[in-house]
Order: C-alpha cells, then sequence, then structure tokens
C-alpha cells in the first residue's frame, strides 16, 4: 500500500513537470515553423528581411503570436494554480490537527483585529453625514492657565463679539441642549424628548436639507419671533407617523403651541441626537444671558471659509479672546477659545484609548503570526525529503516556494473568514460594555472597510509568516534529506536561531500586554473602590421637567415637588425621597464662593463650588452623614434670610481650622438673579464626589434649599429596594395624577449612572485582560512548538546519552534550560517594552503608578509557570521513548 501512494505521488509530480514544461515547447514549436516558411522565401528569390517579414505576416504577424503565448501562459498560470490549491487543500486535510492550530490562531488574531477595527471604523474614522463636514468646526471657552479643566459653554455676549469680529467663518451658529416636554398628541402619553435651543444659521452651518418642509430664517428668530419646530425624522415616525401633513400643524412643546415648519433626515445627529430644534434668540432677552459672567451651556459652530484653515481660525479666535480679555478684564481674564473639528470634539476623549487597544490587538496578531511561522517552518524542516524527492524529479526550487506560499494563504483565508465571523459574533458584547453616551459606539457595522480591512490581514499574513518557513524549507540539502533516517531533520542553526527568537518575540509580547493589562485592572479596580461619599446601592433616579410656561408662578412648583415627595414616601418599600436639581453625576453647575469678609479675588482668579439646590429628604436618600449643624426645614423660606449647607471638603478648603457654622458667603447661586446674595452656613455634611472618578481636582459644594432658590428641573431621589422599572410605573403614575401633561424620563439607579462614568475604563479593562489572556495562550503554544521540534529533532542525541548513561533527569534538564533560557531573554525585552507602553498607559490610569514592580513580579510568575507547563510535556515525551527504537531506525 505505501508504495502505491509513493508511486501515484511519483506520477502527479511528473504530470506536472510536464505540464509545466508546455509553454517552452510551444515557443520552439511557434520558432522552428517560422524558420522553415523563411528558408522557403529564402529559396524563392526574396532578401533575408523580406523572407522573414512575409513569413511573420503568413503565420500571423507578431503580435498573434504573443497573444497566442500571452493566453497559454495564463491558461497555464491558472492550472498551475488550481493545481496548487487542490495539492494544499489534499496536504492540510492529511494533517487536521496541524491545520486546525494553525487556523484557530490566526482566527483568534485578525479577529480580534477586526473587532477593534470595526469600533475604531465607526467612532474615529467614519465621516460626519454632512456636506464638507472637515469643514464644520466646534467652540467652546477655555481657561488658558489650567488646561487640565477643559472647556467650559460660551457666554452669550461672547458669542456676539466673535460672530461680529470674526472673519474666517462662513456661518458661526449657537446652540444649547434641553430636555422639553412634548404633550397634547392624541393617544399617546406625554414623553421628554431632547431639543436644542439654535440659531437660525446652524441648519445652513451644518448644510443638510430638510427631508420635509424649511427651517426658519433669520427674520423668525428673533426675541418676539413666532415659537417655530424643526423636528427629526426619528420623531416624526415614533410620534406622528409619518404624516406630511405635520407641516405647519401646532404641537404642543413645553405646555406651548410650536409650529411645525420641517423636518429634517435621519442623518442629522447635531447636537447630541437631538429630536426637536427650535428658535434660540427668542430667550436672549433673558437678563442672566446678558450678563458675561453666565455661561448658559451655549456652545457655538463654525464653518470655515473654503481658504480658511483650522489654524487660521484658532488664531483668529485667540485674537479675539485676548482683545474682549483686555476690554473686560473683571469676567473674561484668563478665558480664551478652544476650536476644535466636529468630529474631533465628539470622539476625542475615546482616541487614545481606541489607539492603545489598537497598539494591543496588533501584537496579539504579530505574535499569532510569530507562531505560525515557527509551525510552518517546523513542519517544512519535517517534509524536507518530500521537497528532496520533488527536487530528484525536476521540480524547480520557485515551484516548491509557490506551493508552500498556497498553503499559507489558505490558511490565512481560512483565519481570516473564521476571524471576521468572530469579530461578527463579538459586536454584542463590545456593544454592551461600550459606552453609551456617544452613539457612535452603537453604530458598529460590518462594511466594506471593515471587509478589506480583514482582506488585507489575511494578505499580509500570509507574507508575514509564510515566506520566510517557506524560503526556508527550500534550502535543504538534497543529497543529505534522501540520504536520512525517519528520525532525521535537515535543519540549520540559523534556522534554529531564527525559531528561539521567534519564541522570544513571543515571550517579550506576551510580558508588554500581561504588564499592561494588570496595570489597568489594577485602576479598575481602585477607580470601583473609590469613596464617593454618597451610597448608590438602592438609590432610583428620575428626571421631572417642569416647563416655564406651565409653571411661571413658583409657588406651584413647591406645591408639585411637595405632593409627590408625600406621595411617593407612602409607597410600601420607599425609604426616603429627596429632590435635587444637579445630583452627583447627572448635571453639574459652578457658582462663585466668596467668604464675607474676605476681599473678592482677582479677575481670573474666582473661586467656584458645585451648586445644589434640594428637597426634603436629599441626604438621607443619599445616606450621606450630617456632621455638624443642621438641614434645611419648613422654615427655610424667601422670606427668611438665606442659608446653605456646605460639605466637608468646602469646609477644609474655605475654613480651616475653624467651625464653619454661622459663617456667611456670597454667591451668585440662582441665575434668574442679577445680584449676589449672602448664605449663611447653617449644616456641614460629609464629602460628596459630584464628579465620581472625573474629579480631577477637589471642589467643594453648596447645598441650597428649593423653597428659597428657583429650580424647575427636578431630579426625584428614592431610597428603595424595589425594581427601577416597577418604581418607574409607579412613580409615573403619580406624577400623571398631578399634572397629566408632565412626564416622567430618565428613570434609572444611581448604580448604573456610577457604572456610566467608568464605561470607558471597564471597556479597556476587559479587552486589554482578553487580549493579554490570548497573547499568554499563544506564548504558551508557540513555547511548546518550538521545545517539541527541538525535543525531536534531538531524539537521536538524547538516545545516544541514553545508551551512554546519562539518566531521565539530564534529559529533562536539557529541555528545561532550553525553555527557561528563552523565558529570561523574552522577559528582560519585555520588561523594557513594558516600560514604554507604562509611559503610554499613564494617562489613564487611576490612582495607580505606571511602573509597579509587584505588577512585573507577578507577570513574571504567570509566564514562569506557562513556560514549566509547556517543557513539562515534551520533556515527559522525550524521556518516554525508547533508545533502542530510535537507534536502531536511524
Amino acid at each position: 500500500m505505501p508504495s502505491f501512494r509513493l508511486h501515484k505521488q511519483f506520477s502527479r509530480l511528473a504530470g506536472l513537470f510536464r505540464r509545466q514544461t508546455r509553454e517552452t515547447e510551444m515557443a520552439e514549436e511557434f520558432r522552428h515553423h517560422i524558420d522553415s516558411l523563411t528558408e522557403r522565401n529564402l529559396a524563392a528569390g526574396m532578401s533575408p528581411t523580406e523572407a522573414r517579414n512575409a513569413a511573420l505576416r503568413e503565420f500571423g504577424g507578431v503580435e498573434q503570436i504573443k497573444e497566442l503565448a500571452r493566453e497559454e501562459r495564463m491558461a497555464m498560470g491558472l492550472e498551475h494554480l488550481w493545481q496548487d490549491l487542490r495539492f494544499a487543500f489534499r496536504v492540510l486535510t492529511k494533517q487536521p490537527g496541524f491545520t486546525i492550530i494553525a487556523t484557530a490562531t490566526l482566527a483568534l488574531g485578525i479577529g480580534v483585529n477586526t473587532a477593534i477595527f470595526s469600533i475604531i471604523n465607526a467612532v474615529l474614522l467614519r465621516p460626519l453625514p454632512y456636506p464638507d463636514a472637515h469643514q464644520i468646526v466646534f467652540l467652546a471657552q477655555a481657561d488658558k492657565t489650567n488646561p487640565q479643566t477643559g472647556t467650559f459653554s460660551v457666554s452669550f455676549p461672547d458669542y456676539e463679539d466673535w460672530r461680529r469680529d470674526s472673519t474666517v467663518f462662513q456661518h458661526l451658529a449657537l446652540s444649547r441642549v434641553e430636555s422639553a416636554t412634548l404633550s397634547d398628541i392624541p393617544g399617546r402619553n406625554p414623553e421628554q424628548i431632547p431639543s436644542a435651543l439654535v440659531t437660525a444659521n446652524f441648519f445652513p452651518l451644518i448644510g443638510m436639507q430638510p427631508k420635509i418642509g424649511r427651517t426658519f430664517t433669520e427674520e423668525e428668530d428673533r426675541v418676539g419671533g413666532p415659537l417655530l419646530a424643526v423636528i427629526s425624522e426619528r420623531l416624526w415616525k415614533r410620534a406622528f407617523q409619518q404624516d406630511p401633513e405635520i407641516i405647519g400643524k401646532n404641537i404642543t412643546i413645553q405646555s406651548q403651541a410650536a409650529t411645525v415648519i420641517g423636518v429634517m433626515p435621519a442623518e442629522m445627529t447635531s447636537p447630541q441626537s437631538v429630536d426637536a430644534w427650535l428658535p434660540m434668540m427668542r430667550r436672549t432677552n433673558n437678563g442672566a444671558w446678558s450678563k458675561r459672567e453666565i455661561h448658559p451651556w451655549l456652545f457655538a459652530w463654525g464653518r470655515l471659509k473654503p481658504d480658511a484653515t483650522l489654524e487660521t481660525a484658532r488664531t483668529e479666535m485667540k485674537a479675539i479672546a485676548a482683545r474682549i480679555e483686555q476690554a473686560h478684564a473683571d469676567t473674561n481674564t484668563n478665558i480664551t477659545v478652544s476650536v476644535k473639528p466636529l468630529l474631533e470634539n465628539l470622539v476625542g476623549d475615546y482616541r487614545l484609548n481606541l489607539t492603545l487597544l489598537f497598539g494591543a490587538v496588533v501584537l496579539v496578531l504579530l505574535i499569532a503570526c510569530a507562531n505560525l511561522a515557527n509551525l510552518f517552518a517546523s513542519r517544512g524542516a519535517a517534509r524536507i525529503r518530500e521537497f528532496a524527492i520533488r527536487s530528484a524529479i525536476g521540480a524547480r526550487r520557485s515551484q516548491i516556494l509557490r506551493q508552500l506560499l498556497v498553503e499559507s494563504a489558505v490558511v490565512a483565508l481560512l483565519g481570516g473568514l473564521f476571524g471576521f465571523l468572530i469579530a461578527y459574533w463579538s459586536r454584542d458584547i463590545l456593544q454592551v460594555i461600550a459606552p453609551q453616551s456617544l452613539t457612535r459606539f452603537q453604530e458598529v457595522s460590518f462594511n466594506a472597510p471593515v471587509l478589506g480591512f480583514t482582506l488585507l490581514l489575511s494578505c499580509l499574513t500570509t507574507l508575514v509568516f509564510g515566506l520566510w518557513p517557506a524560503w526556508q524549507a527550500t534550502r535543504g540539502d538534497v543529497q543529505f534529506a534522501l540520504r536520512a533516517g525517519a528520525h532525521t531533520v535537515s535543519d540549520t542553526r540559523s534556522a534554529r536561531r531564527v525559531r528561539d527568537w521567534l519564541v522570544i518575540a513571543d515571550l517579550a509580547l506576551t510580558v508588554v500586554l500581561l504588564t499592561s493589562a494588570v496595570l489597568v485592572l489594577k485602576s479598575f479596580s481602585r477607580l470601583q473602590g473609590l469613596e464617593l461619599g454618597f451610597q448608590p446601592k438602592n438609590l432610583v433616579t428620575a428626571r421631572i421637567d417642569l416647563p416655564y410656561a406651565g409653571y411661571k408662578d413658583y409657588q406651584k412648583v413647591l406645591n408639585f415637588s411637595k405632593t409627590i415627595i408625600e406621595r411617593v414616601s407612602a409607597v410600601p418599600g420607599v425609604e426616603a425621597v429627596g429632590i435635587g436639581a444637579n445630583p452627583p453625576l447627572l448635571a453639574t453647575w459652578q457658582v462663585p464662593f466668596v467668604r464675607e469678609g474676605k476681599p473678592p479675588p482677582p479677575p481670573g482668579q474666582e473661586v467656584d463650588v458645585d451648586s445644589e439646590i434640594v428637597a426634603a429628604e436629599y441626604f438621607r436618600a443619599f445616606k450621606v452623614p450630617l456632621l455638624r449643624g443642621r438641614l434645611f426645614n419648613e422654615r427655610d423660606t424667601k422670606q427668611t434670610p438665606y442659608v446653605a449647607i456646605i460639605d466637608q471638603a468646602t469646609a477644609d478648603l474655605y475654613f480651616p481650622e475653624e467651625d464653619p457654622i454661622g459663617k456667611r458667603f456670597i454667591s451668585d447661586a440662582d441665575d434668574n438673579v442679577s445680584e449676589n446674595r449672602v448664605f449663611e452656613i447653617v449644616g456641614v455634611v460629609g464629602r460628596m464626589r459630584f464628579h465620581g472618578s472625573d474629579e480631577s481636582q477637589t471642589r467643594g459644594v453648596a447645598f441650597f434649599p428649593i423653597t428659597q432658590l428657583e429650580r424647575r428641573n427636578l431630579v426625584l431621589l428614592v431610597r428603595t429596594a424595589t425594581p427601577a422599572t416597577i418604581l418607574e410605573k409607579t412613580v409615573a403614575e403619580i406624577v400623571a395624577s398631578i399634572d397629566p401633561r408632565q412626564p416622567v424620563h430618565d428613570v434609572r439607579t444611581m448604580s448604573d449612572r456610577v457604572g456610566e462614568t467608568w464605561a470607558t475604563q471597564r471597556l479597556v479593562t476587559f479587552l486589554l485582560s482578553v487580549f493579554a489572556g490570548l497573547a499568554l495562550l499563544l506564548a504558551t503554544v508557540g513555547l511548546y512548538g518550538v521545545l517539541s521540534y527541538a525535543a525531536l529533532s534531538r531524539l537521536r542525541e538524547f538516545a545516544l546519552r541514553v545508551a551512554l548513561g546519562a539518566q531521565t533527569g539530564q534529559i529533562r534538564r536539557l529541555i528545561f534550560s532550553h525553555g527557561i533560557r528563552l523565558l529570561l531573554i523574552g522577559c528582560v525585552l519585555g520588561l523594557i517594552g513594558a516600560g514604554v507602553s507604562a509611559t503610554a498607559l499613564r494617562s489613564i490610569l487611576f490612582h495607580a503608578p505606571a511602573v509597579d514592580p509587584t505588577t512585573y513580579l507577578l507577570v513574571a510568575i504567570i509566564l514562569g509557570l506557562t513556560t514549566a507547563v509547556a517543557c513539562w510535556i515534551p520533556a515527559a515525551r522525550a524521556c518516554r521513548t525508547d533508545p533502542l527504537l530510535i537507534l536502531r531506525d536511524s
């Protein structure tokens, strides 16, 4: 039976060789035929040139010859490729273990790369759906002295100066995102929708035309102008069933009749995926907006002129800000302008994290390619007798090289296919753990760019892991290979050295990934253990935004608050109920803080604290202790002196080594009143981190009673063990019984809101841990493969050692010493790379040192254990082999 198979293989190889010489034979045949025609023409008396040209014309011409030759070469090339593919599949199916390991290794490497690239493509690379979106920029104000604080909103007078003085923009618009109540739709309950106040030039700035209708004009966008609404296609479908007659009809927004004049297409997602755009200038007669020191959540948008650049815009806007600073030093000292491309403003915070993740998956792919290069090289060395036989019967070295590259390509394509499936199946997991605040994370799709990326990876990996093994396998000594015994492997010292260095590279890259993953894991653990100052567990939050038009009389707001607190408190299982306007992690509002009797700080050095308006059992709901003084009570009204409660951080910052009870401070705590007020401190509570882990610097908090300062955006805080979904229905029924036009929205637990603050860190931690685990697995497999192959190639040496009296322990030490040597070199190189990666990770670590000796020790122990496992199996196999059989068969 073996002789029959060998004969069949010889026949196939001989046939392949004969077919590959067909092109040469055909060319010879053409030449002989033309020569005979030329000789005939010469005998007829033609000159040599005439005879040759006539022969060519008779045969069909040079171009026809070339065309025939080209077609024949193409047909032969396709036939050769088909033969190579058939042979590659036949060889790979005869070794299913090797094929499965190689395909799975590459599938994991390509799969994680494709998954991360799909996120990067959706978040960073996919352009905004606006005409010439690269010309749109986002503008905000920033503190020159403290860039870490980021940007903040624009004051309306500053925007007016920007628009008057700037020359680089075609349009300079303004927006303010708000929550609006949509009610009085037949058959639908009232709902809260995201809306935006925008200036009329916002729409030509974006450059998108309405799907139906129109947008409002500069003449309509004015104080006293009509209340018009442009709605989104989402809202049009959801609430109005795509009624084309919606144009010109009135809808109720914020308890006011607004005329719908247009519907924007679904691609219009600015700002922040709102569902309704309303004229802004109607609101500019607000007294607070006219003050430069007030920044009422206004942000500017600009479209650059065709000849303007981003740097030109930044230079001009900084110059304008400097002139405003000089003219209004009391309000604008140290205030400059931030100008960013719109896409950068949306995704800038995620760029570094996604870049780090992409770097990590590239390392995983390199480890996979190094492993495959070792596998194919070892397999090629084991097939050296096969290649020698093929060479002996006439196969060229280039043909063998091509055959091995085709086998690599088949594995790469299979790995790419399964890798794409892994990436596709992982999409849902990635969307669950990704930050929900950016919708682009939820728009991950496997489109043409992602498919192209997968195909490109498959092609590149073919070259990376296939070229060197194929070249190495064709360099063997044919005569030596034909004479070699069954247990002899033709292998050069340089090839063994390259394989060792590939494993060392595996181990070094694994050290980098493992140390990065452990550092980020420690950081995430400390982030989760952050002392917030309040207990988020079993605390349910619900937002209720009362429209000004329906609650102009503030007593109605107080009556609404009192009634809902009483009714929700009566619900079984409710422990405490409170109300806040800007509770932790929902919305923040800073107000100036100046101790009475102290000189006001110079311009640009004002002190701010977070402001919160509270009612009822606010502190009990958060489980924040009262440290000194008292809480607010029913005697704190607008007719009594203004009072405030501060947290311990405020006391430490501004009343060091003093009892703040009875002390007073000056603040403009209510943006509806133009003058500052004096507040007496009546209580001190424990410190509360209003910004969670994003609190870059210690900032105090001042609490004010809802009975003294006006707020209509309310957050209901309910401490209960009842699930949020059940409580939502109960609260909605209670609110509907008080005001049928008022919806309840954004009902969520405080634990969920806290979890949102570390969503990005959770994504990075999870993925880095997965990638580090894959790297460790691949490195272990690679080390095991090299040691197994090394043990196999040295079986004759081991047999001779045993025959001369060596013990099995000595054989085991030889294999272990090889593995430990590779481990030590890999760890040293890996620690150098880990130091470099720690520098890149420093900006995303939370209270965790970038250089941590315990982390390096832990990684070394993990790799040491995996190395021991990788060494033990081939050592045990080598020790069990009978030396007599080896020596007899050699």
